[in-house]
């Protein structure tokens, strides 16, 4: 009987040690996605007419834009989260720090297209609020994280800090250095990277919060941007202080996603990816390190491509053209053109995909440009649409049109990261032709 149980125990121990390895194995894979498919579908397809955007309208809305956050921050150094231009809509107190940081990266980007003292000044200020009023040390782990106290977001949860909140605050916090290396704090840094450590699971996903009064690590909360978030936040501190952890994890976690959406064929538009991959990409070359580029390569085509479907479908109205989202919403667009302009840095020229994206970044751009608002006290923002719905498209028109009317800080963030990365990119390629005709050529 006991030799029975000895080797029933074996058994069941070994069986037990065989499916660990394989599913060890199976989270380890390499990613499956086959571009084939993706380059035989766009050498068919038309490519839409589009021509560049005039270099100097593009800085004067980065200009303006910029000019709008000076005007709507604080002496403190809060930004006025949400406006709206529309007198008769209610605009009840919120706020996100996750946005806040948001913007303080994207005047980093709006500073190195046009130098401003006076926007480096709003930086350092909004800077110091992030610090003082939100990072906080956890637990003695020599971790830092971000936390939106109640009085300052006016909702009530216990004490928590996101993935995504330790990702933007470094993104935040590596802007800041960029312009004054003396007013950051290096270990403050890396107990943000370290907490975005904590939070990653030994394949490359992540725990989405730590909630020390539910103790600790928390699955609920996920949201799609908070990995590349966190990527985006590592890659941004490897450059000015490079670590091999830190491409470690990064591409451990861009791996994850890049299975994740391989084994799904579906890919959400996630931007924060895409900008984390040319980063990758950039700081992997520069320092002669070895990635997995094929496999991440792959991954950023497939959220190319799904951005692009989107592209393609027709405006609902003449003033939403080169939207590349339906309804005409500037701030989707904003994000995606983000994304698209990144990988413009490392998609392959000769691919038939690029001259694709090189045409939905101009025409959304110019998008972009007609939907700021371009006098009153909000000239320089970006409402959440270019226009209202006519009342007979439905039931929920009513609701579009309160909110199109908005600018919440985000919105002037990504349309300032946008305006930022389409300038640099015309400046180191010299895009002048239209799509249409680089491909040409």
């Amino acid at each position: 009987m006991t030799r029975r149980i000895g080797l029933f125990v074996s058994i069941c121990i070994a069986v037990v040690a065989t499916a660990a390895i394989a599913y060890y194995a199976y989270e380890q894979r390499t990613p499956r996605f086959d571009t084939q498919g993706l380059t035989e579908y766009y050498s068919r397809l038309t490519i839409r007419e589009a021509e560049p955007v005039d270099p100097e309208a593009v800085r004067e809305g980065i200009v303006a834009a910029v000019g709008y956050l000076k005007r709507y921050t604080l002496p403190s150094g809060q930004f006025v989260y949400l406006v709206n231009t529309n007198p008769q809509v209610e605009v009840k107190p919120s706020y996100n720090m996750l946005r806040h940081g948001g913007a303080i990266y994207a005047l980093g980007l709006a500073n190195e297209i046009i130098p401003d003292a006076d926007a480096v000044s709003i930086m350092e200020r909004s800077t110091k609020f992030m610090r003082q009023c939100c990072l906080q040390e956890i637990d003695g782990k020599q971790m830092v994280g971000m936390w939106e106290p109640g009085s300052l977001t006016h909702a009530s949860e216990p004490p928590t800090f996101k993935l995504g909140g330790a990702g933007v605050a470094l993104l935040a916090l590596s802007a800041a250095e960029k312009v004054n290396p003396s007013s950051i704090s290096v270990p403050e840094m890396q107990g943000l990277a370290r907490l975005g450590g904590y939070l990653m699971k030994w394949n490359g996903a992540f725990y989405p919060r730590y909630i020390p009064s539910q103790g600790g690590r928390s699955t609920s909360g996920a949201v799609l941007y908070y990995p590349g978030e966190m990527i985006l936040g590592w890659m941004a501190m490897y450059d000015q202080h490079p670590s091999p952890e830190l491409m470690e994890w990064s591409v451990k976690a861009m791996m994850h996603l890049a299975r994740q959406r391989a084994a799904e064929r579906t890919a959400p538009p996630d931007h924060w990816a895409l900008i984390s991959t040319a980063e990758m990409f950039r700081l992997a070359d520069r320092d002669h390190v070895e990635i997995p580029r094929e496999a991440l390569l792959n991954h950023a085509m497939q959220i190319c491509h799904e951005m692009l479907e989107t592209a393609y479908v027709p405006p609902v109205l003449l003033p939403m053209e080169g939207s590349l989202v339906p309804l005409g919403k500037v701030v989707s667009t904003s994000s995606r053109l983000e994304g698209l302009l990144a990988a413009l840095s490392f998609l392959p020229p000769e691919h038939p995909m690029t001259a694709h994206v090189e045409s939905a970044v101009h025409r959304g751009v110019a998008f972009l440009l007609r939907a700021q608002v371009k006098d009153g006290p909000y000239a320089g923002g970006f409402p959440m649409a270019i226009m209202l719905l006519p009342t007979e498209m439905g039931p929920d028109v009513g609701k579009f049109n309160r909110e199109a009317t908005e600018i919440r800080v985000d919105h002037l963030g990504h349309a300032i990261g946008a305006l930022a990365h389409y300038a640099e990119w015309r400046r180191v390629t010299g895009a002048e032709a239209s799509s249409q005709a680089r491909r040409k050529n």
